[in-house]
């Protein structure tokens, strides 16, 4: 009896071991070369990455109220810094930047510049500041410019980039401001750059956390982020950082 007890412990116990999975948050933005570097992890070592995208802001939110990754990657680094304030974040290393493009549906050429989006008949869509990176950027970019987005017609305001990007996909919107990497990512929108001494650049940050669910799983994935993520991101129209 007590070897079979032993046995149904062991087994227990392995089972546990090769079904536990690695939490990520992370910026929607960030999709396609995180569920690339995920599952090349994922076939290296054997442990699963499941991913939660959606707005930083969103996501920041569920960790404040007790929600805990293995792993956090925000669409800019502020919040990051709130996160770890907090007492949440134990270290956080830059590998790529966002860069701020309006989009417009393809084929459409009624906007050319940033100041075109404060004309009366451009019906806009921006990021909510609460939820997404991008919003609060364009809060930043909007000061920078001189421009007063009580003049624009603001028709829509997104819970996360992809968001954003679908509204123009469809038409539903005559422009959005998004990154330049879900931009070049859609064969439906054209991109219009921003002038670069205005354009706010964020950072994209890996945090690691004080209290991750899978510790030295985490710490693994981690470390296999900072050694291929630069290339994975440049290959998805990102700016990495090398590192």
């Amino acid at each position: 009896m007590k070897k079979l007890f032993l046995l149904f412990v062991f087994l227990f116990m392995t089972s546990n071991l090769s079904a536990a999975e690695l939490l990520v948050f992370a910026g929607a933005g960030m999709r396609i070369p995180l569920e690339e570097l995920g599952e090349n992890f994922s076939r290296e070592t054997g442990i699963e990455v499941a991913f939660d995208f959606d707005g930083s802001g969103r996501l920041g939110s569920k960790m404040l109220m007790g929600i805990r990754p293995d792993l956090f990657i925000p669409g800019s680094d502020k919040w990051a810094l709130k996160l770890k304030k907090e007492g949440l974040i134990d270290d956080c290393v830059a590998i790529a930047h966002h860069t701020p493009v309006i989009i417009t549906p393809q084929g459409d050429h009624q906007v050319q510049s940033l100041s075109d989006l404060t004309l009366p008949e451009i019906e806009v869509a921006l990021g909510d500041s609460r939820s997404a990176a991008i919003g609060r950027n364009n809060e930043r970019l909007f000061a920078l410019a001189g421009l007063d987005t009580t003049k624009m017609n603001i028709v829509a305001r997104g819970i996360n980039v992809k968001q954003l990007v679908s509204w123009v996909e469809t038409g539903n919107v005559d422009a959005a401001i998004v990154w330049r990497a879900d931009a070049v990512q859609s064969e439906q929108v054209e991109t219009i750059s921003i002038p670069a001494d205005i354009n706010q650049i964020d950072i994209i940050p890996i945090c690691s956390l004080r209290t991750p669910a899978h510790p030295e799983e985490a710490t693994r994935f981690w470390q296999y982020l900072l050694a291929n993520a630069p290339a994975i991101f440049s290959k998805h129209g990102f700016k990495a950082i090398e590192l």
